[in-house]
């Protein structure tokens, strides 16, 4: 893992974002309940089996 030292708290916070969505969103994930699957599409399959959709915004 990398070092970044950010210039202010504005540009930490932009790192922060940008890790979080590629966390949730972009990298598959190993863990044996998402069988692969990224986190971001474990929450949605389980948003749509529950009738959820209409409460995500």
């Amino acid at each position: 893992m990398g070092e970044t030292f950010c210039e202010s708290a504005e540009a930490l916070q932009a790192d922060l974002d940008a890790w979080l969505v590629h966390y949730n969103t972009e990298r598959p994930y190993p863990g044996c309940r998402n069988m692969g699957r990224r986190p971001v599409e474990t929450v949605m399959s389980f948003v749509s089996q529950e009738g959820y959709e209409d409460n995500l915004h």
